[in-house]
């Protein structure tokens, strides 16, 4: 709000001014410039009546007084200084903004690390990922940075590790071969994607340090659930399964699924592809897990919905082919027919 003031008193000065250059002017030619005090004024009025009424942004009041009020906080952040107010005293949402808009004119390697703490925390790892990645410009060799940067990438892949993640792991461990962090990110990021090698190799590393009490108990329950998701693997890893069109039109997109039977919501797997003709070959493998293997005495169906391509003139509702038992391990693919009730 006080800069709105500024401005208006600078509109004001600038106003009178003109004015009385034009006064001047006009007692040069031999005018009348009785009244003429009226000009600056109403050009003054009609200004901040247009800002008001049409320039004025709703959210310029709020940003301007979380600037008044978060912007020592913030630049204490940069300096790498304890902040002058209590974090449960300062919203991460308004901090965010003022932080973002320090650091454009005093860019910090730890002020880049904590914007992208806080884009975490707020859930928006790409702009997570944005922020760590300055902040590692500003400090390649501090491990923090590589960390957040990887944790940011896991939480854009839906939790699970990606191999650009894992590159920053592993540039953290190779300099640090204790660090906790490290292997706890490690083994739970490549635990939710499948890659259940690295992640007994992270609670096995963990383990080595904290075996001991309920923290040990943690951690080696994570050692068996991966061991236990890695034994299942070989027989889930690859599910076949061949779809039946009947007069239905290629070129849409198949939608296949596996859930435990008379379950609702997410299912355990699913695969989306494009149709190019029928019968349609679709093969789940492990990238397409959504949740752990189930169970050896699971019972499992699998099932399958199709979308016809716009402009195939088809009613797209309940195309869709029942599910059926899936027996595993499979002798041979799952059948399945669209259009079926």
């Amino acid at each position: 709000m006080m800069w709105i003031v500024v401005a208006l008193i600078m509109l004001l000065v600038l106003a009178v001014m003109l004015w009385w250059l034009w006064r001047q002017e006009a007692r040069k030619a031999g005018r009348s410039v009785s009244g003429a005090l009226g000009i600056p004024l109403i050009v003054v009025v009609l200004a901040a009546a247009g800002y008001g009424l049409i320039g004025y942004n709703e959210h310029t009041g709020p940003w301007l007084q979380h600037q008044q009020d978060y912007r020592a906080v913030a630049q204490d952040i940069i300096a790498g200084k304890p902040p002058t107010k209590a974090a449960a005293d300062v919203p991460a949402g308004a901090l965010v903004r003022v932080l973002q808009s320090e650091l454009t004119h005093n860019p910090s390697a730890i002020g880049w690390y904590a914007l992208g703490s806080l884009y975490d925390q707020l859930g928006a790892p790409v702009q997570s990922e944005e922020a760590a990645l300055k902040a590692v410009a500003l400090a390649p060799d501090d491990p923090s940075m590589h960390l957040l940067l990887a944790r940011s990438r896991i939480e854009q892949a839906g939790g699970k590790l990606t191999d650009p993640a894992l590159e920053d792991i592993r540039w953290v461990l190779d300099r640090e071969p204790a660090h906790d962090g490290a292997w706890m990110l490690l083994a739970m990021s490549a635990d939710r994607a499948g890659r259940y090698d690295l992640s007994m190799q992270g609670w096995e590393s963990l383990l080595s340090r904290h075996g001991e009490g309920e923290t040990g108990d943690l951690l080696r329950r994570g050692l068996d659930n991966a061991r236990a998701q890695k034994a299942r693997q070989g027989v889930f890893a690859s599910i076949r399964s061949v779809v039946q069109g009947g007069d239905l039109p290629a070129g849409g997109t198949l939608f296949v699924y596996i859930r435990e039977a008379g379950s609702q919501g997410q299912p355990l797997a699913a695969h989306r592809q494009v149709v190019p003709s029928f019968p349609a070959s679709v093969v789940l493998t492990e990238g397409d897990w959504l949740q752990a293997y189930p169970d050896s005495d699971a019972e499992l169906v699998i099932g399958a919905r199709y979308t016809p391509a716009p402009g195939a003139s088809v009613d797209q509702a309940a195309i869709s082919a029942a599910p059926v038992r899936l027996t595993m391990p499979q002798t041979s693919p799952a059948a399945l027919q669209l259009g079926s009730p």
